[in-house]
């Protein structure tokens, strides 16, 4: 598909990347802790964010689907983000595991549509220039980081239960933002059957891509689920956990910021091989380092490479592995496979591990998982890694 000239302004799209992960904000680090405080145990919290990681198996595909023939994607994100914000509101009239886990399954449906249709319009906005989305996803991160960093000390004085009505306002903020911004018209050149998408998912590289890309994420399953609570467990103030947040997402922005001129230095492939293996080290450190501040500072600042890397080159990835009239679908399956099945994966195992395990083992499972997605990525992706750099 292409986009015409009235594609979305930079600045409107930096300010959806940093709403939208200015909420994520608010999730990862500190939804455990709201369900802790109602009162969950660890594995209804595990099987609380693998529901909801489940969710993002399914929404990004049918979104994608349902959007095939609509020409004006911003049109789906609008009615996902108002579906959001109406879905989330029933959060305040729930306490129980079942009113919870309903809750976040109906939200999490639409909020899940929204991320890929941004993504597949930023890219095509910027005519596939990995330099500049690094620059506008960085936004993103920055977002993050205030987030985290004004919750955390808030919640120091403030109850946690409070959270839900931070989360309303900026699902209110997002709905408002893509209403400013003007509606691309997409024009899809010619709808593929599924046989074609199935011809692409058959090719190895394809298959390590998405293998490395669940296994990433079943490696940050502990983190995203239990690394708040672990730090908790282990005495540190809700102040000291957004800080320790928001310090690997500093480095992420540097990254993003800075990756225009560093990604030549490496292949793409060789990029997975680095990162991967400092998701393990990163991971390593949690487990055995928990009490250290300054070796949890530095495991922290490796989230510029298991994410930030990661992501980034999952992109050009994306655009190299399907054409432009699949790039939407390319996208949805990235977030589906990896954020959703990989995720609700992650998600599930530490959650019925925590207590045989503890945090220690938990978290070296995770190294161990990043170690064969290591392994993957190294036999999979070697034929394509010039391919990559050249086009």
């Amino acid at each position: 598909m292409t986009m015409n000239s009235t594609a979305a302004p930079t600045t409107r799209l930096s300010l959806f990347y940093g709403l939208y992960f200015a909420l994520l904000g608010c999730i990862a680090p500190y939804w455990g802790l709201y369900l802790t405080e109602l009162s969950f145990t660890p594995q209804e919290i595990g099987s609380l964010m693998a529901l909801f990681g489940t969710v993002r198996i399914l929404a990004p595909n049918l979104w994608a689907y349902w959007g095939r023939n609509i020409s004006a994607p911003l049109r789906m994100v609008r009615v996902a983000g108002l579906l959001t914000l109406f879905c989330f509101g029933g959060i305040f009239l729930v306490d129980s595991f079942i009113g919870v886990a309903c809750i976040m399954v109906l939200y999490g449906f639409f909020w899940a549509a929204m991320l890929p249709q941004y993504e597949t319009i930023t890219m095509q906005a910027l005519g596939n220039k990995l330099d500049e989305y690094s620059r506008i996803r960085a936004w993103g991160s920055i977002g993050f980081i205030a987030a985290v960093m004004l919750l955390g000390r808030l919640f120091d004085d403030v109850t946690i239960k409070a959270l839900p009505i931070f989360m309303l306002l900026l699902m209110a903020a997002i709905v408002l933002n893509s209403w400013l911004l003007k509606s691309a018209t997409v024009r899809h050149k010619a709808t593929l059957a599924a046989g074609n998408m199935l011809s692409f998912l058959r090719q190895r590289k394809v298959i390590a891509f998405i293998l490395v890309t669940i296994l990433l994420q079943i490696a940050h399953g502990p983190y995203y689920t239990f690394f708040s609570i672990f730090l908790e467990e282990n005495g540190y103030s809700n102040s000291q956990i957004g800080l320790l947040w928001s310090i690997g997402v500093c480095a992420e922005v540097v990254l993003f910021w800075q990756f225009g001129r560093m990604m030549k230095l490496l292949t793409w492939q060789q990029w997975f091989l680095v990162s991967l293996a400092m998701t393990g080290v990163r991971w390593c450190l949690v487990a055995w380092a928990v009490n250290n501040v300054w070796v949890l500072v530095a495991g922290q600042t490796l989230h510029a490479f298991s994410f930030a890397v990661m992501h980034a080159v999952s992109m050009r990835y994306i655009q190299m592995f399907f054409p432009a009239s699949m790039q939407a679908r390319g996208q949805a399956l990235y977030s589906s496979v990896g954020f959703g099945l990989g995720g609700a994966i992650g998600a599930m195992l530490s959650g019925l591990l925590w207590q045989p395990l503890g945090g220690t083992g938990v978290f070296m499972l995770a190294a161990l998982v990043a170690s064969v997605a290591l392994f993957i990525a190294w036999w999979g992706l070697r034929d394509s890694q010039h391919e990559c750099n050249t086009r």
